[in-house]
């Protein structure tokens, strides 16, 4: 990864200041920190809606709650960023690496995840309709009463299902436990049209954990 120019947190609150203004057709420059080095930056609730970050360092960077929408960052490094709750609908993660990054709640609806690098991510709760998704991650629509996405992250062993989170990694055995303990015959709320469409989708991950052994 090619080395960046570090930024001082005064000069970076300038930029996303000006940002704003841009926004807001009130003048103002387009945030263009490609290659910045922002490690460790503290960008809570920042709005970066269509801001260009390509290759920025953003290891260990605090972005909870910032609006990502849109924002390009192709070959971003976000590893161990915490992006709780962000707003990154449509962004382009494409190669971007998030090892260890926590993604809780965050809004990654129709975003580009091609190639990314998602080990020891934390995807609860997040929500990922519509991603393109890199390889080995896996969705099902449709299941439930609420006909949600499903994902299963192989890489990680864990799921993401709407709001449904177990604080212990919620891994595929959990789920399955989970889904009996709701919807099968001896569960809290018995059906069995449920039960059939989310243990179809679990055999389905299954066959794909396999695959990648």
């Amino acid at each position: 990864m090619a080395g960046g120019i570090t930024m001082e947190q005064e000069k970076l609150n300038e930029i996303i200041a000006s940002h704003g203004r841009w926004l807001q057709d009130k003048g103002g420059k387009r945030a263009c920190l490609e290659w910045a080095d922002l490690r460790g930056a503290c960008l809570e609730w920042a709005d970066l809606r269509g801001a260009d970050l390509e290759g920025a360092r953003l290891e260990g960077a605090d972005l909870r709650g910032a609006c990502l929408d849109r924002a390009y960052l192709r070959g971003a490094c976000l590893d161990r960023a915490c992006l709780r709750g962000a707003d990154l609908r449509g962004a382009y993660l494409c190669k971007a690496y998030l090892k260890g990054a926590d993604l809780e709640g965050a809004d990654l609806r129709g975003a580009c995840l091609e190639g990314a690098d998602l080990r020891g991510a934390c995807l609860d709760m997040a929500r990922l309709e519509g991603a393109d998704l890199p390889i080995g991650v896996y969705q099902i629509v449709g299941p439930g009463s609420c006909n949600r996405c499903t994902t299963y992250d192989v890489i990680n062993d864990q799921i993401v299902c709407g709001c449904w989170n177990d604080r212990n990694g919620n891994h595929l055995d959990s789920f399955i436990k989970r889904i009996e303990e709701v919807y099968g015959p001896k569960g809290e709320n018995p059906n069995s049209k449920y039960y059939a469409e989310y243990m179809s989708a679990v055999a389905f991950f299954k066959a794909m954990k396999e695959l990648k052994k």
